[in-house]
């Protein structure tokens, strides 16, 4: 215990300093920091939204040759069973266009059984007659609705229709298994303004810009639709005529009073500068989203609570393409959302696309794995993988290297 004589020296000391600074005798500085350390949020592996992703395989919906399954919805459960869907094709040009949206059912998760189709192309001359495709599900007062990307094979430059030129189209339905009713019009459209030429109306890439336009003007991409604040929030990918290989692609959202809009585009657009496919869930009481390869601000999770301001919150690695996590509260407009654990993504570099699970630390009070050999993807080059002849590693090394890896899990 200090006495109070102590106590009235030290006081009078801080009060000496104060008035000492103020006149400019007293030579104490404060540490200089760096930007990097002004800008940190904390320790990153300790953050609530850090964690590190697993891979496994599933059944049902593995690798199949001559079929392409990708893109993943979220995954809803109904009456004990899970429920996702995702984009198919059998086609040997494109592993995403020419296809349709089918269903999957499972009890537990890993073993799935691929129900058939639930939304498919239009007739000919349809805004969709090209693909369905890139998929999610709401549901939302009694019903199911599920948006996606949709394509026409018609081109016309003057209506910004055809190759590359997407739109959001939404159909809905009684029940998860269907059968399913498109809405008559698109949900929400590209920007009206940027013009060009195509040199091949089929080759989107080799084109004229006469005009850039707005940053979602060449194509919208991914939607993906959350009940928040009484409210519904059409997060989108866009990029702009000058950008079709996605480098810079970044998001929008569109809000809405009813699940079928109408939809208004926000005026804060583009709310993200990064990210490529679109992932959002309750967390607490705003909105989490986990941005992927796309842009500056790449690998990170971000928050919002208000639906436009994101910040960055952790940065994370080996995030699964294209993921649609189980959310158990998605749709619940939650005041404290809780997170997930799991859900599908798909793996994009083979052959013939398919999906697997992933499992991940993103539910609130999780112990975040953490342990160095659950991850032999570090030091991994995708291009060694690729063509390891190129480098002059032979393919039989690392087959070993990944059955060693396998062993020390």
């Amino acid at each position: 215990m200090y006495s109070p004589h102590t106590i009235k020296n030290v006081l009078f000391g801080f009060i000496l300093c104060f008035f000492a600074s103020s006149a400019g005798i007293c030579s104490y500085k404060e540490k200089p920091k760096s930007a990097a350390t002004l800008r940190q949020q904390g320790i990153n592996s300790q953050s609530e939204f850090y964690t590190r992703f697993r891979y496994k395989p599933i059944k049902g919906l593995e690798y199949e040759v001559g079929v392409n399954r990708r893109d993943p919805s979220s995954i809803i459960q109904v009456e004990g069973l899970y429920y996702v869907w995702y984009t198919r094709n059998e086609s040997t040009t494109s592993k995403w266009l020419d296809a349709d949206i089918w269903f999957a059912t499972s009890p537990d998760g890993i073993t799935w059984t691929e129900q058939g189709p639930a939304v498919t192309r239009g007739p000919q001359g349809s805004y969709d007659d090209f693909s369905v495709f890139t998929c999610n599900i709401l549901v939302a007062e009694g019903k199911y609705y599920l948006c996606y990307q949709a394509e026409t094979k018609t081109h016309n430059p003057s209506t910004k229709t055809g190759c590359g030129i997407n739109v959001v189209g939404m159909a809905k339905a009684d029940s998860p298994d269907g059968p399913w009713t498109k809405l008559p019009d698109p949900i929400l459209r590209t920007a009206p303004d940027g013009k060009f030429e195509l040199k091949n109306p089929n080759i989107l890439w080799k084109k004229t810009v006469i005009e850039k336009g707005s940053w979602d003007s060449a194509a919208i991409h991914d939607p993906g639709i959350i009940p928040r604040w009484g409210k519904y929030w059409l997060y989108y990918k866009g990029h702009g005529i000058d950008d079709l290989l996605f480098a810079d692609s970044r998001w929008g959202v569109a809000v809405a009073d009813q699940p079928e809009g109408p939809y208004i585009k926000s005026e804060y657009n583009p709310v993200t500068n990064s990210g490529h496919e679109i992932w959002v869930w309750p967390y607490k009481d705003g909105i989490a989203a986990l941005i992927d390869w796309a842009g500056p601000e790449r690998d990170t999770i971000q928050y919002t609570s208000d639906g436009v301001n994101f910040e960055v919150m952790a940065s994370v690695e080996d995030i699964p393409p294209a993921g649609g996590a189980y959310i158990a509260d998605k749709f619940d407009d939650p005041d404290n959302g809780l997170g997930f654990s799991w859900g599908l993504c798909h793996y994009g570099r083979a052959d013939w696309n398919f999906l697997v699970r992933f499992e991940c630390d993103l539910a609130q009070g999780m112990k975040k794995n953490t342990e160095w050999t659950t991850f032999p993807h570090y030091s991994t080059i995708r291009d060694v993988l690729k063509d390891p002849a190129r480098f002059n590693v032979p393919a039989e090394a690392l087959r070993r290297r990944a059955v060693k890896s396998k062993v020390a899990e």
